[in-house]
């Protein structure tokens, strides 16, 4: 959702009112559908390139991911210090450490060498919400209007999912804290641009409906070219098997393996999802402010979770085999 005008004005281009270089960037916690709801942003016209992540494992109809950007988001992790399941939370000077300022340069190569001639792009990657300062400052750099795209899905969908392909992640309580390291920290910034939550469920249901409040939203221009590729997409893209489980939002208030923070982040974004509260809420955001404090309060727990699971893969790895390697580790646990 988005408080600024929907405009249905056209340039000539068929996307509405593009004063510069526009990017449309999908976000959202891994598990979200945030290679679906891409697809569906494709759909609307933005030009996702013609180098895509073949779809194959876990998203055999596509990750709809630019191969280049990909390879380049993997690096930053590595930069940054975190991996997939990691819960740290990432402190406000590695967005400035050299091999982070280093990716910078060639984030901004990459960009103007792919997408420069396009008015309106975008790119998805998992993460790149967890890593947003630093996207939010190369699109900065190149003067490109960025608007986001925050792909929802219910935390007990997304554990379900996760298990399927690591039990050990998809753990609830793992599964939740890896959602809100990935949605909390800089949810605050997307909300100072044109942005739209989409609801996973929502848009199975009612893909056509969803994607035109998205175009609405993003200030996407609805001609009858987008019409017709809405129309595909539903009919021919989407369908009821890409979902393997529903909650509803009652089924997450009655659990009670969830964690408060998810119940009450959740709740907000299902809430902006569903146009049930304006984006610039008072309420909304001063509780959001206490949801930050209360992750920022966790900081050093989610740091030695990330260094016991550092040394449990370790451990897998070492040559005399795990069973040596866990008395080490134990005491470790123990306070060495």
């Amino acid at each position: 959702m988005t408080t600024e005008p929907a405009g249905s004005a056209d340039d000539g281009s068929g996307h509405g009112v593009l004063s510069r270089n526009t990017a449309i960037v999908v976000l959202g916690a891994g598990r979200s559908g945030t290679s679906a709801l891409t697809r569906g942003v494709q759909a609307l016209g933005v030009d996702l390139g013609n180098r895509l992540r073949r779809g194959r494992g876990k998203n055999p109809t596509g990750f709809f991911e630019d191969r280049d950007l990909l390879a380049l988001n993997k690096r930053l992790k590595r930069a940054l210090g975190i991996t997939g399941e990691s819960v740290r939370l990432i402190p406000p000077s590695q967005w400035d450490n050299p091999k982070v300022r280093l990716l910078r340069r060639r984030a901004m190569q990459t960009i103007e060498r792919r997408f420069g001639a396009s008015r309106l792009w975008g790119f998805k990657y998992a993460r790149t919400l967890r890593m947003l300062p630093f996207w939010e400052a190369v699109l900065r750099e190149l003067d490109i209007e960025v608007r986001y795209v925050v792909a929802l899905r219910n935390p007990l969908s997304v554990a379900r999912s996760r298990a399927q392909l690591d039990p050990q992640r998809g753990v609830q309580v793992k599964s939740d804290l890896e959602w809100l390291v990935n949605v909390v920290p800089y949810f605050r910034t997307v909300a100072q641009r044109s942005f739209v939550v989409v609801d996973y469920d929502a848009m199975i249901a009612d893909p056509v409906a969803q994607l035109e409040r998205a175009a609405r939203c993003l200030r996407i221009a609805l001609t009858a070219q987008t019409q017709a590729a809405i129309k595909a997409f539903a009919t021919d893209f989407l369908v009821l098997g890409l979902r393997h489980s529903q909650f509803t939002i009652e089924d997450l208030e009655a659990n009670q393996a969830v964690d408060p923070l998810v119940r009450d982040a959740y709740r907000w974004l299902h809430q902006l999802a569903h146009d049930e509260i304006a984006s610039d809420s008072g309420a909304l955001w001063e509780d959001w402010q206490r949801i930050e404090q209360a992750l920022a309060a966790r900081a050093p727990v989610l740091e030695y979770i990330d260094t016991l699971l550092d040394d449990l893969r370790r451990a897998k790895r070492d040559p005399r085999g795990p069973m040596q390697a866990l008395p080490q580790l134990l005491r470790y646990m123990r306070g060495r």
